[in-house]
């Protein structure tokens, strides 16, 4: 795990400049650092040591004929299977290092033949001398996150916006007024935009391609989601299920440093550690807990902890000091995020990093295997307005005294996409219309863009809303969460859940498995029948939240709401 920040500047490459841009990521990578200086090329990097302590592992990594240079910033799971082929091929190795397979990975398969073959959560960066190109790989679902900024002579790239708009300086790109508006729509900005004009993030699975000679950018999928349900007994899906979800915990257990499991006792924290106990002997989990909140899930944490025979470590925090957490929360996302569970995110990871480096996470789970309540309610208010007491449900104005007023006003919505978005707490429509005038939004602007994008109407309702949360609130904002807060401390997040084969699996489920007895993750509480006590399989989901302490009820009653406080405190917008 690492930062990465690189510069292309043919004419003027200012080597003090960038190097201050990389070493502004020294949280994520405080190990070491690296560069490697070619005709006016910059790749430069911060260093987490995860696999191979040495310094035969320091990045930047090149050729011995100086052809080719790389640097990576995750974990590539399966480079030691990877690593024999390259060796029966020829190749000899000098570090144990999963950057290394990639390097000659690249030399050997290319670069879409690496781009297959590579499993885990990654970014990949390739200089090739002899094509004067650069080029960059991200992982499958967007685990690791990457920024590019392009001008037409110069590019550079970095793994967090702040090493960008550092190295640009009073070069700072303006705002991206849309940027904004999409931020009030969906309480992140979606790839591949970013706050600014010119800086982009690359999407998930995507390849991106930058000629030196011609200076341009090309960007092109290397894989896609695919929905085709599986025709298999349940009895059959269920073991198929446990075994990929055994393996795939394995596979990410690898590591030289001390490796833990984030355990809420939920059911995908809870899994993630039953499983990886099998092969950890008394591992690590960690759980974070707060005075006033209402509720908590420490006795579940604490039953699967027993269960997998657990070293646990929990911690109760009697009060937080909001303000200087939301100067932090500025500082680690360079851009308006409103998903506030990143506070407790960041807690626990700051909780954990007193012990350990690596953690397993349940993130995906919800988004795999059908978790969200929202799922739920989307399929019911479609079914509604396709019965024949709502399908002609005039628009009228909905009183505030009115019972039911926000399910009323969700059936109005005849837009499918429209209608998912509200139901997501996008602001409503009579706000959007007056921030989109404060910002300058023209009036034919497709707000929506995003959800569009990754809408198939031929799925069903919760399927659909499966695939379109895929596609945009797992990579932007949950992933974007997990990976800023943890490296915020130096710690690397592991989501075994969000393997390949475990993406791909899961999304071929028919729906009557995924939401098998009509549970939200029906078919995944079936197949731990067994293995995981009913009290965690089929309790009630919490979420990951903390205790509001007045600064929510404070900031919707001075602002109107969350995404609104963020964008009036941050960015000056009134």
């Amino acid at each position: 795990m690492c930062g990465l920040f690189g510069v292309y500047d043919p004419q003027d490459l200012d080597k003090s400049r960038a190097r201050k841009a990389r070493d502004i990521l020294q949280h994520r990578g405080p190990d070491q650092s690296g560069e490697w200086i070619h005709d006016g090329l910059y790749m430069g990097q911060r260093r987490l040591s995860i696999i191979d302590l040495s310094d035969a592992g320091r990045q930047p990594m090149v050729t011995e004929d100086k052809n080719v240079a790389i640097t990576v910033n995750g974990e590539i799971y399966n480079f030691k299977a990877l690593r024999t082929e390259l060796e029966k091929a020829g190749y000899t190795f000098f570090s144990q290092s999963d950057s290394e397979v990639a390097l000659y990975g690249y030399q050997h398969w290319g670069l879409e033949g690496l781009a297959k073959r590579i499993e885990g959560m990654y970014i990949v960066i390739i200089f090739d001398a002899e094509k004067q190109k650069l080029f960059a790989i991200r992982d499958r679902v967007g685990i690791k996150p990457l920024y590019y900024f392009h001008d037409g002579h110069r590019f550079a790239w970095a793994s967090e916006l702040k090493a960008l708009t550092s190295w640009l300086g009073k070069e700072e790109p303006s705002v991206d007024e849309s940027a904004i508006f999409d931020f009030l729509t969906y309480r992140f900005i979606p790839a591949p935009k970013s706050l600014y004009r010119g800086i982009y993030k690359l999407p998930a699975a995507s390849l991106m391609r930058f000629s030196l000679t011609e200076s341009t950018i090309s960007v092109q999928p290397y894989w896609s989601l695919s929905v085709e349900e599986r025709d298999e007994s349940h009895t059959d899906l269920r073991k198929e299920l446990v075994s990929l979800l055994e393996q795939n915990v394995e596979d990410q257990l690898i590591s030289d440093v001390p490796l833990g499991f984030l355990l809420s006792g939920g059911i995908d924290s809870s899994i993630v550690t039953y499983m990886g106990a099998k092969e950890a002997s008394q591992p690590l989990t960690f759980y974070v807990d707060f005075t006033g909140s209402g509720r908590t899930e420490a006795p579940y944490a604490k039953e699967v902890a027993t269960l997998t025979n657990s070293h646990h470590r929990s911690f109760t925090f009697l009060n937080i000091e909001m303000e200087n957490l939301a100067e932090k929360m500025a500082n680690w996302f360079d851009e308006p995020f409103g998903d506030t569970s990143c506070v407790p995110t960041y807690l626990i990871s700051e909780f954990a990093r007193r012990h350990v480096t690596v953690v397993l996470s349940g993130d995906g789970g919800d988004e795999l295997f059908g978790g969200y309540p929202w799922y739920a309610d989307y399929k019911l208010i479609h079914d509604l307005q396709n019965s024949k007491v709502f399908s002609n449900l005039p628009m009228f104005p909905i009183p505030s005294w009115l019972p039911h007023k926000r399910l009323i006003e969700l059936l109005q919505i005849k837009d499918p996409i429209a209608m998912y978005a509200r139901l997501r707490k996008s602001l409503p429509e009579k706000k959007l219309i007056l921030w989109s005038k404060k910002l300058g939004i023209p009036g034919d602007y497709d707000a929506l863009w995003a959800y569009r994008a990754h809408f198939n109407q031929k799925l069903s309702p919760r399927k659909a809303a499966q695939v379109m949360d895929f596609h945009t609130y797992l990579p932007d904002d949950i992933l974007t969460k997990v990976d800023r807060v943890s490296m915020a401390v130096g710690l690397e997040c592991r989501p075994p859940l969000l393997s390949t084969k475990i993406v791909e699996f899961a999304f071929g489920l028919p729906e009557e498995f995924i939401y098998k007895n009509n549970l939200l993750k029906g078919g995944l509480k079936y197949s731990l029948e067994g293995l995981l006590p009913g009290s965690i399989l089929y309790r009630k989901k919490q979420g990951f939240s903390v205790p509001d302490f007045g600064w929510k009820s404070n900031l919707r009653s001075q602002y109107g709401s969350i995404q609104e406080a963020l964008l009036q405190q941050t960015l000056g917008y009134e």
